[in-house]
């Protein structure tokens, strides 16, 4: 028996491997980058939301510290704005409540004051509270 016949004899049956084997290399890497693509797609969104989260804490550090130096009365600032104003910092919109102005405050009761920024266009809000001494 030759050589030829003996491969003959071994695929006769397998004509149609070919083709199902290509299917199935295809379904594969389709997959992956469907997986790719949500992946992408996710740490994408996920970024974002890190960064409005970030921006929003940082603007309410800041209109505290804003407020801080208002009830501090220090600086110019400070006599301009009244005690009561609500800055908007870098588009959000920033809400404090108010501190006890006649406790001084000290090593041992420090002053507390709560800081919420809003970003009305996302429905973001985010909120601190401070503990400070003057």
């Amino acid at each position: 028996m030759s050589l030829k016949n003996c491969t003959d004899i071994l695929f006769r049956n397998n004509r149609g491997m070919g083709l199902i084997a290509v299917i199935f290399v295809v379904v594969v890497v389709s997959l992956f980058g469907l997986v790719i693509t949500r992946h992408v797609s996710t740490d994408s969104i996920s970024s974002g939301e890190d960064y409005v989260w970030a921006q929003g804490l940082y603007s309410a550090e800041s209109a505290a510290q804003l407020k801080i130096l208002c009830y501090d009365g220090g600086g110019i600032w400070a006599g301009a704005c009244g005690g009561f104003t609500f800055p908007i910092v870098n588009g959000y919109t920033t809400t404090t409540g108010v501190p006890p102005i006649d406790s001084p405050g000290g090593v041992n009761n420090p002053s507390i004051i709560n800081v919420r920024a809003n970003y009305p266009n996302l429905g973001l809000s985010r909120e601190i509270e401070i503990k400070y001494i003057l």
